[in-house]
Order: structure tokens, then sequence, then C-alpha cells
């Protein structure tokens, strides 16, 4: 079994293919959806749907109709997952949908430091919680949680929360570490605080 993915590592994935973009003169100034799920998407599904939690939940997510992008794509890949299928896959339409890509990468820089202490904290562990039938209740989770982001895009920062406890559920799902889709449900009831707060 190859080494699991770390969280600095996806992300410099996507610096990586808009240097080598850049370098063959094909790359414009913008990050799609599309170019997240070709980089990221073929490491499995918990890199991907922490990616597009991140996008939305950091400073790139307060782009008017980030959040919505992001949390619809991820409610459309963790269907995927909860029925097993070996690849995720996304429209066409949504793999067009884009954010400025300096806007990424600046954000993605200041995180580094971050995200390499983050990684130091992810282990194997309490790996019931991320495998066999696990996964698909986490699919689950991650389906409710993405569209969700839909109308909470409404209320400021609203969004995020839900978002973070995707990208928890991710770092979970990447590491094997079954601590960080429990850390997961704590912005979750959050932002299903949220929603009760917009509906009520």
């Amino acid at each position: 079994m190859g080494q699991q993915p770390t969280l600095t590592g996806l992300l410099e994935s996507l610096d990586s293919s808009a240097e080598s973009q850049a370098e063959s003169n094909s790359a414009d100034d913008r990050l799609s959806i599309g170019e997240v799920l070709q980089v990221i998407g073929e490491r499995g599904y918990g890199p991907l749907v922490l990616i597009l939690a991140l996008i939305a939940a950091l400073p790139t997510g307060a782009v008017p109709g980030i959040p919505s992008v992001c949390g619809i794509s991820i409610a459309l890949v963790s269907t995927q997952l909860i029925f097993g299928k070996a690849h995720p896959w996304l429209p066409k339409r949504l793999r067009r949908l884009s954010i400025e890509r300096h806007r990424y990468r600046q954000v993605s820089r200041r995180l580094t430091p971050w995200t390499r202490r983050i990684d130091r904290l992810v282990r194997p562990r309490l790996t019931v919680l991320v495998q066999g039938a696990s996964t698909r209740l986490i699919g689950l989770a991650c389906v409710a949680l993405g569209l969700c982001m839909v109308p909470l895009e409404i209320i400021p920062f609203a969004a995020a929360a839900p978002a973070f406890a995707i990208a928890f559920m991710g770092l979970g799902l990447t590491g094997r570490d079954g601590f960080w889709v429990l850390a997961g449900l704590v912005p979750a009831g959050l932002a299903g605080y949220f929603v009760y707060t917009l509906i009520s």
C-alpha cells in the first residue's frame, strides 16, 4: 500500500498543476472544479472532498457562488462514495466553474505552515470509523452537509461550518484517522444549528 497523501501535498499538487500548465502556455488565470477533479480525484474520495471543502471554507469561499458550487460538487461526489463507484465524476457544467487561481495560491501558501502541523497530527487510528460501511455513512453525512452549504451561503461565513465538518471528515478518510471524523461532528452540529435558525 502506498503512502497516504498529506494535506500539504494535496494543496501543493494544485500549485504544481498551475506551474506545469503555465510552462506549456496553456494555463489561464482561473482554477476550475474540473482541474481539482483531474488532479485530486484520482487519489480517492477523501482527498477530493477535503480540497473542495477547504476551497469553500477558506477565504477562497468568499467569492459569491463558490460555497454553493463546492457544496453541490461534494454532494454529488459523496453520493458516488455511498454507492461504491470506483472513480468520482462530475457533470461538465460543474467542472467548468472556477475561481481566480492567484487567490487560491495566495491562500494555499499562507496555509502551508499550518497544514504541515496538521499533517503531523494525522495517523491511522480508530480505523473502524473510516472503512467498510462507515465510509458510506461518512458519504451520507457529506451529502447532507454539502447540500446545507447552498442555503447557508446567504448568511455571511455560515457555509464555513459544514465546509469545515466535511474537511475534517475528508481528512479522516485521507489519513485513515477516525479521530478527525469525530472532530467533524463539532462543526457539523454548528451547521445544523445554522440551518435550524434559517428555517425557523
